[in-house]
């Protein structure tokens, strides 16, 4: 591909509205099923045990890259009357994507002498960490774009990079054998894919005055609920693996990952199909529609209710076969615990939107107080109840944990709108 063939492919649409809703879905489900396509080459080539240190690594990658994003992507989005400027959203993004390779290389290190990880299991750990650094810096450019009514601009460079790390991860992989090798040179790919896209669409930015350094720390400040909360959502996922970690083995881990993995699709799905009417529903709620923005809400959940559904149904009727073909292991005895991860992927899909809605609705304050609620109860009992009752402790306790924080998120949902509606009545 030469520069004009791939320039002209990421920034020409026919149909703008409708190649942002394809593409986005296609990046979506490429970030969906980019582990689970990993996850299925290890088993094959280089066994369980590898497996399981990517599962972890996986984890703690997911984990520090909210700390990178910041939670500020539905915050940009929904700046209607751009109250900050791209190049202050693109300041704070430097600070926080610096301070997540901080953080993630810390915590690592940490981790690595208290559970006493070998050499080769640190650095793949690392670097797998490194590798989520785009992701984190490009989301500030996609989110402008997407502000600026070109999703298709924003989602193609990420389907493309998607395609062809996960493609060379899985050659990588293959023909060496070695997952270290393979994720170094996968991170090294993907940065100068990130750097040459970000070069190729940069023109789809289009405020371009100086930062001002007291609106950057502003703008941190007003969104660290979100980038806090953001962190708390997989801090929540990540403690049963975390307490897999610790207490039981690689192989476990991988076992867990394996039925763990349906739940972040049906996330990633529900993103998908939320992500292109984002801009609307903001402006409904800005212009002061509550019952449209309602409508619309609504209308979100119940996507969400019948992607689970169909997943559900899914999962049990063909589920285990498949991952257990997928995964080269056995999987029989654990079908309970995949229908529990099932029922547990429809309320993450419900607290990514409604964490959405109460972002849009300028509600930070609720979702700090849901995660703080939730992560403080996963941090004192989720190694006790993996402890005592293994893999199935860890299912059980995770999904109680997830319909614990949707019931918050609805409480919370409902309250503001309601408020918001009695503001707008007295006003007239």
């Amino acid at each position: 591909m030469n520069k004009s063939l791939v320039n002209r492919f990421l920034t020409n649409s026919n149909d703008i509205d409708k190649s942002g809703a394809i593409w986005n879905l296609v990046a979506s489900v490429l970030c969906a099923f980019q582990s689970v396509i990993l996850l299925v080459v290890m088993t094959h080539t280089v066994g369980l045990i590898p497996a399981g240190i990517y599962t972890m690594g996986n984890t703690d990658n997911n984990l520090f890259l909210s700390i990178g994003k910041y939670g500020v992507r539905p915050f940009q989005v929904s700046d209607v009357d751009r109250e900050y400027k791209f190049r202050e959203y693109r300041m704070a993004r430097i600070i926080s994507t610096i301070l997540m390779a901080v953080v993630s290389t810390g915590y690592v290190l940490y981790v690595a002498i208290k559970n006493n990880y070998s050499s080769n299991k640190l650095w793949i750990i690392i670097w797998m960490c490194i590798y989520k650094l785009p992701d984190s810096f490009e989301d500030v450019y996609y989110g402008d774009y997407q502000k600026n009514e070109r999703l298709d601009v924003a989602a193609k460079p990420l389907a493309l990079r998607m395609i062809i790390t996960i493609v060379l991860w899985a050659l990588l992989l293959v023909v060496t054998k070695d997952l270290l090798i393979s994720v170094v040179v996968s991170t090294i790919v993907t940065i100068f894919l990130m750097i040459w896209f970000i070069l190729l669409t940069k023109e789809y930015v289009t405020e371009r005055e100086k930062p001002d350094s007291s609106r950057v720390l502003k703008l941190l400040w007003v969104t660290l609920p979100l980038a806090v909360a953001a962190f708390l959502t997989l801090y929540i996922s990540a403690a049963p693996k975390n307490s897999i970690d610790a207490h039981l083995d690689d192989k476990l881990q991988a076992i867990y990952g394996f039925i763990a993995m349906p739940v972040f699709v049906v996330q990633l799905l529900a993103q998908a199909v939320f992500n292109p009417v984002l801009y609307k529903i903001s402006c409904l709620w800005n212009d002061g529609d509550i019952g449209k923005y309602v409508k619309e809400s609504l209308k979100q959940v119940a996507y969400v209710f019948i992607i689970t559904v169909v997943c559900m149904v899914g999962a049990w009727l063909l589920g285990i076969p498949i991952l257990s073909i997928m995964y080269h292991t056995e999987l029989a005895s654990y079908k309970t615990d995949l229908m529990y991860m099932m029922v547990g992927s429809g309320f993450l899909g419900l607290i990514v939107l409604l964490s959405g809605f109460l972002t849009i609705m300028r509600r930070q304050s609720i979702i700090i107080v849901g995660y703080l609620i939730v992560s403080i109860i996963a941090f004192f009992f989720t190694d006790k109840y993996v402890i005592k009752y293994g893999i199935r402790g860890a299912v059980l306790f995770f999904v109680a944990l997830l319909a614990m924080l949707c019931i918050i998120f609805v409480i919370g949902y409902i309250w503001s709108a309601v408020t918001q509606r009695k503001k707008n009545s007295n006003k007239s």
